[in-house]
């Protein structure tokens, strides 16, 4: 595993960090990462496009995305990191819906989270705490232009939403599902590794539970897939 030094933990902030991941990128800071919090978007495409963009011409191996409503453990970022893997994140909820906020592989029918879990691979990851690696982006890189380069501040578009064939109709990706989308298509699979517990914080702190049954705490939780 390559030092913290190496790796860039990216935060795009609409309006504020979380007190609770406030204190984890903190964490991280003491550890020697850089943390890069970043405001004044109003696209979240165009925001995580151009922190790419900067983050690998600074010359960083590794960008870590943590969303500022995501609380986490300092230590699962170690635990991402050593699977030495091209993307690999972690699976939280969505807010006021009972739903992951990712999108499984066809077929799958549990998920496993907490003690029980492991390394699982999805089609669409979020980008709330997902950790990439460069040569992700500069695969994905060879299909894409090179835009606002008159405005001498250069940005790759890696988060450009995508429209996809789904079934009969078509798919509006967003920014985050649009660049899982370009990766497999390039040919990095997307893992998760659904040991890792993380919160989303909205009217409170969302977990595994609130996708699948009433909110009550485990320390596994079996998510299943209902028809």
């Amino acid at each position: 595993m390559t030092p913290p030094g190496r790796c860039v933990v990216l935060v795009p902030v609409g309006h504020h960090v979380e007190p609770d991941c406030e204190q984890g990128l903190r964490a991280l800071e003491a550890r020697g990462y850089e943390v890069r919090r970043v405001r004044g978007y109003a696209a979240i495409d165009q925001a995580r496009s151009q922190m790419a963009t900067d983050a690998l011409a600074d010359g960083f191996d590794e960008l870590l995305w943590i969303d500022a409503d995501i609380v986490f453990d300092p230590d699962d970022v170690e635990r991402l990191r050593a699977w030495e893997l091209p993307v690999v994140g972690g699976i939280y909820p969505k807010k006021n819906a009972r739903a992951l906020a990712c999108h499984l592989l066809e077929g799958t029918t549990k998920v496993r989270f907490g003690g029980h879990g492991g390394l699982l691979e999805v089609r669409y990851a979020p980008t709330g705490f997902l950790l990439t690696r460069r040569a992700v982006y500069e695969r994905i890189a060879d299909g894409l232009p090179v835009c606002n380069q008159r405005f001498e501040a250069p940005t790759v578009p890696y988060f450009l939403p995508l429209v996809v064939p789904d079934g009969d109709g078509h798919w509006y990706l967003g920014e985050d599902f649009a660049f899982c989308e370009r990766a497999r298509r390039a040919g990095f699979p997307i893992m998760a590794d659904t040991t890792i517990r993380l919160w989303h914080v909205g009217t409170y702190r969302y977990g595994w539970e609130d996708a699948g049954s009433t909110p009550d705490r485990y320390s596994d939780y079996d998510f299943s897939i209902w028809s």
